[in-house]
């Protein structure tokens, strides 16, 4: 039992298809790192009465060369591990410095790349603890009827603010899922949904068992902004690619609900094309339209630095 959590059950499974089972059961939850999830569970924001833990499955901590140059990498290696991979770091560094900037070096250690990619969205009104969250009447993601980023609106604006996801994004990175139908392949952008209560396209009982990357076709930056210079999930994440033709890309995240992108063919052009594309609301600490002046500001100097 967690100090503050209810009681549940821990049951660590050795394959992927025994997790499946088990995860398809009712009140199940995977857990990986645990970073995120137990202080959500801490926060009431998560009641599960089965932790279904994924570390000892070998599958999940496998680097594999592919015949083709792909690589795929094991959905719980930690994000330690990915930063500090030699072939992760001369062909895919923007994953790598996209790791190196999640949380403290424990979370990092702790932390994998499966749970990134699968990070619940967040936002100031809802992860937070139970007390402070009743005294607002709660949000409509958890408990409540309303959500307070938008009172008049329809759905809930809880933000995307996966750090590694933006730069798999642009190289164009494959999930590899497992679930009670078999597996299947899908490309990342294909996972979100632009919803932050239900942002993930997965079925019950789904595990990301790898993260699937091909030789890489154009170099990416990546670039966070964040209140603190660590500890911090940020409130804007960037990441840029220029292709062989000089045509560029960005993938923004941390201003709404899915990442978005955009293209443009030069570096002004691609900022101002991210400036139109975001409108941030109130889900973080920092006022909304400082953050949209800043999407323009980062993704023209991740476009620079390309060039």
């Amino acid at each position: 039992m967690l100090p503050f959590a209810p009681d549940f059950e821990y049951v660590a499974p050795t394959s992927v298809d025994e997790a499946v089972r088990l995860l398809c059961l009712e009140g199940s939850m995977a857990i990986a790192g645990g970073t995120d999830l137990l202080p959500s569970m801490k926060h009431g924001l998560f009641s599960p009465g089965r932790l279904v833990s994924l570390a000892r499955i070998p599958e999940l901590h496998a680097v594999s060369a592919l015949p083709d140059g792909s690589v795929a990498l094991g959905a719980g290696l930690s994000l330690r591990d990915i930063a500090r991979n030699p072939v992760v770091r001369t062909a895919w560094p923007a994953l790598a410095a996209a790791c190196r900037t999640i949380g403290t070096s424990t979370i990092q250690a702790m932390g994998t790349l499966g749970g990134n990619v699968l990070l619940d969205t967040r936002c100031l009104f809802y992860n937070q603890p139970e007390g402070w969250r009743q005294s607002i009447g709660y949000c409509l993601k958890k408990d409540g009827s309303m959500c307070h980023v938008a009172p008049k609106g329809r759905g809930c604006y809880a933000a995307h603010s996966a750090d590694t996801v933006p730069a798999l994004w642009l190289y164009g990175a494959i999930l590899e899922l497992a679930g009670a139908d078999g597996r299947r392949a899908i490309r990342i952008q294909d996972l979100y949904a632009d919803d932050g209560m239900r942002h993930l396209r997965l079925q019950r009982g789904e595990v990301l068992v790898a993260v699937r990357l091909p030789p890489p076709e154009a170099p990416v930056i990546h670039r966070k902004a964040r209140t603190r210079a660590a500890i911090d999930y940020g409130w804007l994440l960037v990441a840029a690619a220029r292709d062989t033709s000089g045509a560029y890309r960005a993938v923004v995240s941390s201003v709404g609900s899915a990442p978005v992108e955009v293209a443009g063919a030069t570096p002004e052009e691609l900022a101002d094309a991210a400036f139109r594309a975001v409108q941030p609301l109130a889900t973080h600490l920092l006022p909304a339209p400082y953050r949209k002046k800043m999407v323009r500001v980062e993704v023209r100097r991740a476009a620079e630095a390309l060039a």
